[in-house]
């Protein structure tokens, strides 16, 4: 049997910690990129924590996104609290959510990390 896609789909190629990739793999991409090789209806979505080890020829086929954590710590103690409410209740003794958020740099998961280790402890 053969799968042909629909007209209409849209395919997405996922790349986790494109950052950790060694420089062969990014040559690897190069042609699929540069429109020699791309398959029809694809987008490449590449994740990185930073983009010093891509190579330029690289990045320069693609639409570098840049996405901050700057301003997002009351939202993040909010979230934590959320949690800390559901998972202890009203009566527990709550811990300082923001501090929690700014301890981590505003990183959320190592906020909820954190927020882990005081619901284990009570």
């Amino acid at each position: 049997m053969l799968y042909v896609p629909r007209e209409n789909t849209l395919h997405v190629v996922l790349v986790d910690e494109a950052d950790q990739m060694t420089p062969q793999a990014q040559l690897a991409f190069l042609s699929k990129l540069d429109g020699t090789a791309f398959p029809p209806q694809t987008c490449f979505v590449f994740t990185a924590n930073d983009t010093e080890r891509l190579q330029d020829r690289f990045l320069s086929r693609c639409m570098v996104l840049q996405f901050q954590s700057h301003g997002i710590a009351k939202e993040a103690a909010s979230l934590l609290e959320r949690i800390w409410t559901a998972e202890a209740g009203e009566s527990a003794e709550r811990p300082n959510f923001l501090r929690m958020v700014q301890d981590g740099k505003n990183n959320v998961r190592n906020a909820v990390n954190s927020l882990q280790v005081e619901l284990l402890a009570l």
